[in-house]
């Protein structure tokens, strides 16, 4: 099992948001790592370096396919999400893809999912206050503790699958009932620390 680490990271630790978007920025390793693992497969494939069945393999996409992903804390005393600190990961992840710098990604930058995020409040634009929506929506699939499962986002996708409808129709309610749509309004995204780890 690998377990994200939040404390490693150009933001602070010691905030709620630090620890939500260094998060992010270690899931965004694993992808840039995996996207130049991918290539560099493919191109040592294509110079008959490597077989076709190494092709496929990619250990960082193997890693963060099996990997547990704090994007909140829980609050002991109240039992309910960071809010800012889910926001601050969705704002990184989204900021990673977002090419025109709007704070928000097309549709298309988010890939397949993008249509059905967006149905929240259909705008063209997934923002991060959407993205966070998604994500407790996939926590919610299990046990809401704010840390994404490899099973829970599983099930999700599953959902999708099976039932859109469903999922649009929870994703509006976390996005209304935990008053995302207000958060986002004046959430801004700390400024990363000097140190990076």
């Amino acid at each position: 099992m690998l377990l994200i680490n939040s404390l490693n990271g150009p933001f602070d630790f010691n905030t709620a948001e630090g620890l939500g978007a260094n998060t992010a920025c270690k899931v965004l390793e694993y992808i840039e790592k995996g996207k130049k693992k991918a290539e560099n497969n493919l191109r040592n494939f294509l110079k008959g370096e490597i077989s076709f069945d190494q092709v496929a393999k990619n250990e960082e996409f193997e890693a963060l396919s099996k990997a547990y992903i704090p994007y909140s804390s829980i609050d002991e005393e109240t039992e309910t999400l960071n809010l800012r600190q889910g926001m601050a990961f969705a704002s990184v992840y989204i900021n990673a893809f977002d090419k025109d710098n709007d704070g928000a990604m097309t549709v298309e930058e988010a890939g397949p999912l993008g249509g059905l995020i967006d149905t929240i409040d259909q705008s063209g634009k997934i923002t991060p206050g959407k993205y966070l929506s998604w994500l407790i929506f996939q926590d919610c699939s299990d046990v809401l503790n704010g840390v994404l499962s490899p099973n829970e986002i599983s099930r999700s996708l599953l959902l999708v699958n099976n039932d859109p409808a469903f999922v649009v129709e929870k994703l509006r309610e976390i996005y209304e009932g935990y008053k995302i749509n207000e958060l986002e309004k004046d959430f801004e995204l700390p400024l990363p620390t000097a140190r990076i780890n």
